[in-house]
């Protein structure tokens, strides 16, 4: 069976540098071997400041084709990033699925794979980059168009970014009831449980929050 394989990944890339830079501004690129489309949608505000970011950056823009919040630019070099996903993807029967879309310095590619070649993929993108982050989005048997897809979530990498002092902070919060409605108790009370300051308190909460939140979002931007 084929599955959906949707990874998020960091790495040194210019086009994720490139949406890291306007997080304001939906980033989509298309490739072929000799021109990369590069679609840009946002206020015409921030597509004016990203479009100039673009011929600095990424290189010389042959054409551009422009809407109000839209703009599509066809950049005459389809450049290859320190980390070759392209060349990692097709050492296996896989089939990527364009465009590439970037937000916030990441890079999202959605591919139709194995179960057996997913596993392999993710080695071979740490093997050959050690520094990237790599986190999957979504693993889930292509079904008809009727059936939503299982969200996969990788609970162990979640649960390996998140500190101890941050996972106890979360699991207080759940089991005493801070995210009912309404709210059953407050900041103030789950510090006191665990004899800190409101605001450290505070602090670790957030922070898991932000990185649950990081796994879970991207999905829905896709």
């Amino acid at each position: 069976m084929l599955y959906q394989f949707i990874l998020e990944i960091q790495h040194d890339c210019k086009f994720s540098v490139f949406s890291q830079n306007h997080p304001k501004v939906e980033i989509q690129r298309w490739c072929n071997t000799e021109n990369d489309i590069i679609e840009l949608k946002g206020a015409k505000n921030d597509l004016e400041v990203a479009i100039t970011d673009v011929k600095e950056s990424l290189g010389n823009v042959i054409t551009i084709f422009p809407d109000q919040c839209h703009i599509q630019l066809v950049v005459d070099l389809c450049y290859y990033d320190v980390l070759r996903l392209d060349k990692i993807f097709n050492r296996y029967n896989c089939l990527e699925l364009p465009p590439v879309k970037y937000f916030a310095g990441r890079e999202i590619s959605n591919l139709i794979v194995t179960p057996e070649d997913a596993g392999l993929i993710l080695e071979d993108i740490r093997k050959e980059d050690p520094s990237a982050k790599v986190n999957v989005l979504k693993l889930a048997p292509l079904k008809s168009a009727a059936e939503p897809y299982p969200f996969y979530l990788p609970l162990d990498r979640l649960k390996n970014d998140l500190t101890s002092k941050q996972q106890e902070a979360l699991k207080l919060a759940y089991t005493k009831g801070y995210y009912e409605l309404p709210r059953s108790v407050f900041l103030e009370n789950l510090a006191k449980e665990l004899n800190i300051h409101r605001r450290t308190y505070e602090e670790h909460l957030r922070r898991a929050e932000k990185k649950i939140m990081s796994y879970l979002v991207p999905s829905l931007m896709l």
